[in-house]
């Protein structure tokens, strides 16, 4: 049969569930069934030159490269596309030389050739395709997310339980001592508080789990009650007070004009939730104040709005909330009343050690886009910052950070209130008068001045019994930007918007930060040196003693940077005690970039000290170049037995 197909062939042609097209060799169409055409969405016979028109444009270069190739070299071609008006659809094109001689006659094709093209609708192939992968790729996510929680809860829940084995050991050596004077009472009396403060880390571990688990479950609700936050506030700071004194911090709680300009009184709010992000956040600013220097400073202030703090630019740069964190949002239920909505915002400065740039961007990432990392920003496990978060959408709320690295941090979060009067029994604040939420702000207030006593030269002027309502940098709408605010957002900036998933995230929770960079190593010429890098203080003061008494020489480090920068500087160590989870430069790292170093420095035996069990990170360690493992808790003569192995190693 020459020439063109007669009608019967033509009505076969359109019955068929795919475009069919056959074109000449300069692309032209020589015949094109029903369906090409709706496949392509034209109704010109030149139909295939409107099919380029149909690939969507993020698609088009990709296709017309493909065909352009196929098309000179005479060879077949099969490519998937999206439509160009519906995204959602998708096509794809089977292209196929006509090599035989027949039949390129049948179609009055040239000695040149040409092509028979099909187009077939995949779109419900593609969609199951589609949903396959993500299902998959959010399993995956979900057994990393597990991983990753398995490993930080291994590390903070075992990490205690080295300082709590070290400090019986201690206790025991002293019970079965002859010599049983003062100087063995103390160090019973040392010892014990020390378990007393490890145990009651692990307990706040296991309480924020428990928490964060509620919350994921959905299982955790708010309980709203008639409140003054300003008076919850300061009884939440009151139980602070011997730990500031401890460490010689001056502090202050301040009230912002935008708080007495809304007359905020009383509320519908969960001041016991909202009290559990405060402690949260001063507990650590104060861990990260008490070991930065003579500058030891914190305010706590508080202030107040009708718009959500997120829409105008206090000094704190708040995280991206979401959808999902919005529809956690209960202040609109029943319970909360029809009072008008006010928000709240607290703020936590401190002159702390600051975050470095890179934990900050971490840290952004995580809480913007949920990048799925388990990774420290001071040395502990984070959850902490992720409960006060949830709790925080939980009524209506958002935290943020503002923070520059050897200045300070500070920490802010706001919820969302709404107005109520005051019940039976209850007097409104007066807000030129002394009250007794006066007279408790004063005394938190006044509690820089109670050090002055340990310190004379951080003592501060009398505070008035009326707290002053001042104009708070933090809080205040109208404030000028620090210089913190405008270097954390040069870092968030660069942080793409927000994804799908959430995670633990990164901030200290337990761990305190390190008071020293390393101590003077005793001199003694057959001592063997050791390097022992840990940033937990109370580990890292409890194993050293113990290895001196062991008869070895200590350096210590905080961090993994210290560790490189002690190994360059002090020249060689006989053995590395380099501990996996640490602040500014963790183990792995530290132990890649040992090996790096010139000369013998690069020899140094390192033995890594981990928490977590799981082969995958032993094999990251090992990889980076530690010659050995010891999972804690162990036992100090295990320890000893592993560092003189590794010695004998390197001798050898």
């Amino acid at each position: 049969m020459g020439g063109h197909p007669d009608v019967s062939a033509q009505q076969l042609a359109d019955m068929m569930p795919i475009g069919l097209a056959v074109l000449d060799h300069q692309d032209g169409s020589v015949f094109v069934n029903k369906r090409f055409l709706e496949l392509t969405t034209c109704t010109s016979e030149r139909a295939f030159e409107c099919w380029c028109q149909s690939i969507h444009p993020e698609d088009f270069d990709r296709v017309a490269a493909a065909y352009r190739e196929a098309s000179q070299s005479y060879h077949a071609l099969r490519i998937e596309y999206r439509t160009r008006l519906q995204p959602c659809l998708w096509r794809v094109c089977l292209l196929t030389p006509l090599e035989d001689e027949d039949e390129r006659q049948r179609w009055n094709l040239g000695p040149e050739g040409g092509f028979v093209c099909t187009i077939t609708d995949i779109t419900q192939e593609k969609t199951a395709e589609l949903t396959q992968r993500r299902i998959a790729h959010e399993a995956e996510d979900r057994k990393q997310q597990q991983e990753r929680f398995i490993d930080m809860i291994s590390h903070e829940v075992r990490d205690p339980l080295s300082a709590i084995l070290h400090c019986t050991e201690d206790i025991l050596e002293a019970v079965h001592s002859p010599d049983t004077g003062e100087e063995m009472r103390t160090q019973i009396a040392e010892a014990a508080d020390t378990i007393s403060l490890c145990v009651a880390h692990q307990k706040k571990i296991i309480d924020d789990v428990l928490t964060y688990s509620k919350l994921d479950a959905a299982m955790l609700t708010l309980s709203p009650r008639r409140v003054q936050p300003r008076r919850n506030v300061a009884t939440a700071l009151a139980m602070f007070r011997p730990e500031l004194r401890k460490h010689d911090i001056q502090f202050s709680y301040e009230l912002d004009h935008s708080y007495a300009n809304l007359d905020i009184d009383w509320v519908m709010a969960d001041m016991d939730r909202m009290s559990q992000v405060l402690i949260n956040l001063l507990s650590n600013a104060i861990k990260f104040t008490a070991s930065s220097g003579d500058d030891k400073r914190i305010r706590v202030s508080i202030g107040a709005s009708t718009q959500r703090p997120s829409s105008y630019p206090p000094n704190v740069v708040f995280f991206d909330s979401g959808e999902e964190a919005l529809k956690l949002d209960a202040t609109s239920q029943p319970e909360w009343g029809a009072g008008e909505y006010a928000f709240l915002m607290v703020a936590v400065k401190d002159t702390g050690i600051g975050i470095s740039d890179e934990a900050q961007k971490r840290l952004f990432e995580r809480f913007n886009q949920a990048t799925p990392r388990t990774q420290t920003i001071y040395g502990g496990s984070g959850l902490g910052l992720n409960v006060s978060r949830k709790l925080c959408h939980l009524h209506g709320g958002e935290i943020g950070v503002s923070s520059k690295e050897g200045e300070g941090s500070t920490f802010g979060f706001f919820f969302t209130v709404r107005r109520t009067a005051a019940g039976p029994g209850e007097e409104p604040t007066k807000s030129n008068g002394t009250t007794e939420i006066d007279r408790m702000c004063s005394q938190i207030q006044a509690m820089g001045n109670e050090m002055s006593g340990v310190t004379e030269r951080h003592a501060r002027p009398r505070i008035p019994e009326n707290p002053t309502v001042t104009h708070v940098p933090e809080i205040s709408r109208h404030a000028s930007r620090d210089s913190r605010r405008l270097h954390t957002v040069k870092i968030a900036s660069g942080v793409s918007s927000p994804a799908s998933r959430a995670s633990p995230v990164s901030e200290d929770e337990g761990h305190e930060a390190p008071e020293e960079p390393r101590s003077e190593p005793r001199s003694h010429p057959r001592e063997r040196r050791i390097l022992l890098v840990e940033d937990n203080v109370i580990n890292k003061r409890i194993l050293s003693r113990k290895l001196q008494t062991s008869g070895f020489q200590v350096s210590e480090a905080s961090n993994g940077q210290e560790a490189v920068d002690a190994i360059q500087q002090q020249g060689r160590f006989d053995c590395v005690l380099m501990d996996q989870v640490m602040p500014v430069m963790d183990g792995t790292t530290a132990s890649r970039t040992i090996r790096q170093l010139d000369g013998p420095m690069a020899q140094v035996p390192i033995l890594g000290v981990t928490a977590n069990v799981r082969t995958a990170q032993k094999d990251e360690m090992l990889a980076a170049g530690m010659n050995d493992i010891i999972y804690k808790p162990y036992k100090m003569p295990d320890l000893i037995e592993r560092i003189k192995q590794l010695q004998q190693t390197g001798e050898e």
